[in-house]
Parts: structure tokens; sequence; C-alpha cells
């Protein structure tokens, strides 16, 4: 008799072997344009294997109320490659940066000229409320917005992305937000707190708690302490954005003021694979033990 897991395999694999016999006859049916999937004899071939990516800039600016805006959103923009990775990273990016376009997924010149004009409105309207200011102080304003989304790191089994948006728009500061994002490759699935042990969140949370007073603040918990601006009641949480895996560890960041005050920045830490790994479920086990853990 089959047990369940035999029989999700059995499933799985007929679900994917339909989904390339469609693709195929797909692109023979309306004769397409692209060889996308020419050559292809395996599923492997769609399931397996490095991305391929095109540094995409778009930058623009405009004057408005007498303030300059400028804007520019840099992304590597995966053009091939592993199927499903590349549309879930597609698919990462577009929400990351509003989940507004509406164009063909794999556009990315058109993906990223469309969030760029957004974010440059989006600082064209904040002009406004400086009519209160002389006409040189606005002269010399710039208000600005930066956006990044790069590869950082890449393995046999899970690519890393990271977003990075820097920025200014009045006031005594500016913004600065960082965060990553890793992607297993086998089906594009995003890693997030579900590939830890729940009963062991705790502990988790304290181990990165600890981390973070060692690698931040130099192992000085009156400074992390008092650096906080959580309630003194308030339980330590784990960061919002989820936990991304690197070359040689976890990393885990908080966002400025999300803990602690502007001038602590976003505290952060890197977890070694061999300390981590016990917090892991067995399928983050899997993760970061069916590959080899290398740069490329």
């Amino acid at each position: 008799m089959w047990n369940k897991q035999t029989i999700n395999n059995t499933l799985m694999k007929k679900i994917l072997y339909i989904c390339l016999l469609g693709l195929c006859v797909c692109s023979c049916k309306h004769n397409l344009d692209t060889n996308k999937f020419d050559n292809i004899t395996s599923l492997a071939q769609i399931t397996t294997g490095d991305i391929q990516t095109d540094s995409i800039v778009i930058m623009d600016s405009m004057r408005q109320y007498g303030i300059m805006s400028k804007v520019k959103v840099e992304a590597e923009f995966p053009v091939g490659g592993n199927f499903f990775l590349v549309n879930s990273i597609r698919e990462w990016m577009t929400e990351e940066l509003g989940g507004t376009f509406t164009g063909t997924p794999d556009n990315g010149k058109a993906m990223l000229t469309h969030y760029a004009q957004q974010v440059l409105k989006d600082l064209n309207d904040l002009t406004e409320d400086c009519d209160w200011m002389d006409s040189t102080s606005r002269e010399e304003m710039v208000f600005d917005t930066e956006i990044q989304l790069s590869k950082i790191f890449e393995n046999d089994q899970f690519v890393t992305y990271q977003y990075h948006n820097i920025g200014y728009s009045g006031g005594a500061h500016g913004w600065n937000l960082a965060y990553g994002q890793t992607f297993r490759k086998s089906d594009g699935r995003r890693i997030d707190y579900s590939f830890f042990q729940n009963d062991k969140q705790f502990k988790l949370t304290q181990l990165v708690q600890q981390n973070i007073i060692k690698q931040y603040f130099e192992g000085d918990s009156s400074a992390f302490n008092n650096g906080l601006t959580l309630d003194p009641y308030e339980t330590f949480p784990l960061p919002v954005n989820p936990p991304y895996f690197t070359k040689d560890g976890v990393a885990f960041i908080y966002q400025q003021y999300e803990i602690a005050a502007y001038a602590i920045g976003m505290p952060s830490c890197d977890i070694p694979y061999s300390t981590i790994e016990p917090y892991l479920t067995q399928t983050g086990k899997q993760l970061i033990h069916m590959g080899n853990i290398a740069t490329k």
C-alpha cells in the first residue's frame, strides 16, 4: 500500500508533467516568437539551475513647487533559468514595489518604469506641503528615493535577494529600509518563519536577542536595553520581515524604529548554520544540507 508521501510525490510529478506538456503544446499551437521552451527534454531543465538576470536601472526627476524630486529604481531582474523560481522572484519584486503593475511579468523595464513614476508622483505630492518655505530654501531642497532589488547569494538549493530603500522627503532625517528574501529553487517557495519549529520560537527569539547584543552592541546589555523603544512589559519580538539565508548563516534584521530609536539604526545579527540548525524544521534542515553553501 502506498503511504501519503508516496501518493503526494506521484501526484506532484503528474502535475508538473502536465504543466510541462501544456507549455510545450501552447508554444507550438500559438507559434510563439520566443524560444523560451525550445530544446527542453526533461522537467529538470525547468525546475533546476541558476537564474540569469538583467541589470535594469530606471531614473527620473521633476521639479515642482520649486523642489527637485529624484527617483532611482534598480534591479537584478530574472530573465531566464528555473521557470518556477523566476516567476516567484518577479512576483516578490512587484509586491515589494507596490503591487500595482498590470503589465506582463517578464517585462522588467516596464515594471520598474511603472514604479519609478509612481514613487516620483508620491514625492511630488509631498512637495506641496512645503509651501510655507521661502523660494530659496525650496530651490536648494531635494526629495529623493533610491530602491535596489539585488541578488546577494545563490547556491544549488536557494537564492537570496535584498530589498533596499533609502530616501528623503523633508524633515529632520530620511528613511532606510533593508531586508532580504530567500527563495527555494525547486519550486520558488519563499522562505519564512514556517521553516522554523513552532515550539522553539521563544528560544529562537532569545538566540536572536543574544546575538544582536553581541554583534551590534558589543555584548553590552545595558546599552541594548537603553536603546529599546519597546514597552517594558512587552516580550522582545522577532523581526517583522522574515530571516534570510546567506553564505555563512541566517540573517535577522530589524527596521528603523521597530525595536529601537532612530539613532540605533537597524539592529541585526547573522547566526551561523551550525547554531541555527536545531531551530529549523526538517524542511529547513534539508535546505541547508542538500546543497553546497558556496557563493555563485
